[in-house]
């Protein structure tokens, strides 16, 4: 885990503690962070993008709570970590969404291109995901890439803060940085599983996450909690 986030849970300690003494358990952060994050999306989706921005940057801030909540009370467990993964997909699937009808009802002369670099960016992180489950299901892991869920929560964010042209731009950088992702978590993946013959492939190239270049190593599991690079 990169040292960024390390600081952010270690300031998000006094919450974690406050949440534990008011009685709440992961599950109820996680779906209380989903439900900001829903109601993110309809305040952008009825034209208030600086409120909707600063409400999804809040919901999305509950991810960094529940993990360190379970492990304070002792639950962590793989079904908090897989339910966390999933409403997590869901909150930032429905910004997008509700990005899109903001640039669709707001900017008519941006809205086609806006809302097919948004799909190119729901397409990149669901993919994203999906290699990683795929991997895990091959007995592998998979936590590369340039693109993941942390950084493209605080570029959206901040992009849709900052304003639409800010926005627009960050949304270019989201959808090549995700297919960027997904593809070095495929080549990533596939250098680590056995080929036709039992040996391992030899590909070697620019999203190549081999030791040689250690810039695309990314991060590697968090065994204490459900906070993991997706």
């Amino acid at each position: 885990m990169s040292d960024w986030k390390s600081r952010a849970r270690d300031r998000m300690r006094p919450v974690i503690l406050t949440l534990d003494r008011w009685g709440f358990t992961p599950l109820a952060v996680s779906i209380t962070g989903l439900a900001i994050t829903l109601l993110s999306a309809y305040i952008v989706a009825k034209g208030n993008l600086i409120v909707g921005a600063i409400v999804f940057l809040i919901g999305s801030a509950f991810d960094m709570l529940d993990g360190g909540l379970a492990r304070l009370q002792g639950t962590t467990s793989a079904r908090g970590a897989f339910l966390d993964s999933v409403l997590d997909r869901f909150g930032e699937a429905a910004f997008l969404c509700g990005v899109a009808v903001w640039f669709m009802n707001r900017l008519p002369n941006y809205w086609d291109i806006a809302v097919l670099l948004i799909l190119i960016t729901l397409f990149g992180s669901l993919a994203t995901s999906y290699v990683r489950a795929r991997a895990e299901g091959v007995g592998e892991t998979c936590y590369v890439g340039v693109l993941q869920r942390t950084e493209r929560v605080i570029l959206l964010g901040l992009g849709a803060l900052l304003g639409r042209m800010v926005l627009f731009g960050v949304l270019w950088i989201l959808a090549v940085g995700t297919v960027v992702t997904v593809v070095q978590r495929i080549v990533h993946v596939a250098n680590k599983l056995p080929g036709p013959e039992g040996g391992g492939p030899s590909y070697e190239g620019p999203f190549s996450s081999e030791p040689g270049n250690p810039s695309r190593t990314g991060t590697t599991r968090d065994p204490d909690g459900p906070e993991e690079p997706e």
